[in-house]
């Protein structure tokens, strides 16, 4: 019986502890971060919506370019390596379709009601360019939920998904 617990609780504890990652990460083959000595960083602010909050923006921005400087490039405004990162809100429309709505009175056996609502997606997306070629090497994209605990206008998130990125240049 001591065994069977010490299980569960591991598989809990590993289970809880564990984070799914929601970024897609896509790059040319001989693409390699460590080629390069140099970089810039650009926020596309051409198609930003209202909703979009630049200190949020800018806060991720410096955490990117923190981190990009810990692993031996350079900032520099001339690069012509540049990390282009664009920002957009998308509103969708989703319905939950109900079989059945209950009531403290009745039961509703009605089969056509649908509860339909808005959600607010961000989607981030992140392309390293290189000028000089006109050529993308590198691009993650990351979509989250308004409200959502993995919104980088949260310190945590945000660090924690500069860290999955870094760590996609391994």
């Amino acid at each position: 019986m001591k065994k069977i617990i010490t299980l569960l609780t591991l598989v809990i504890l590993v289970g809880c502890s564990t984070t799914q990652s929601n970024l897609k990460i896509d790059s040319i083959d001989t693409f390699n971060l460590s080629n390069y000595n140099e970089f810039n960083i650009k926020i596309n602010s051409t198609n930003m919506s209202a909703e979009v909050n630049p200190i949020a923006l800018e806060k991720f921005k410096e955490n990117l370019k923190s981190a990009i400087e810990d692993r031996g490039l350079k900032y520099n405004k001339n690069s012509n390596i540049i990390f282009d990162i664009n920002f957009t809100t998308k509103e969708t429309v989703e319905s939950d379709r109900l079989n059945y709505h209950y009531s403290r009175y009745y039961y509703d056996y009605y089969r056509f009601r649908d509860n339909v609502y808005n959600v607010t997606k961000n989607i981030l997306r992140v392309n390293l360019k290189n000028l000089e070629q006109e050529k993308t090497l590198w691009t993650v994209v990351t979509v989250w939920r308004q409200g959502s605990n993995r919104s980088i206008s949260y310190d945590d998130a945000s660090n924690m998904l500069v860290d999955e990125i870094m760590v996609s240049f391994l």
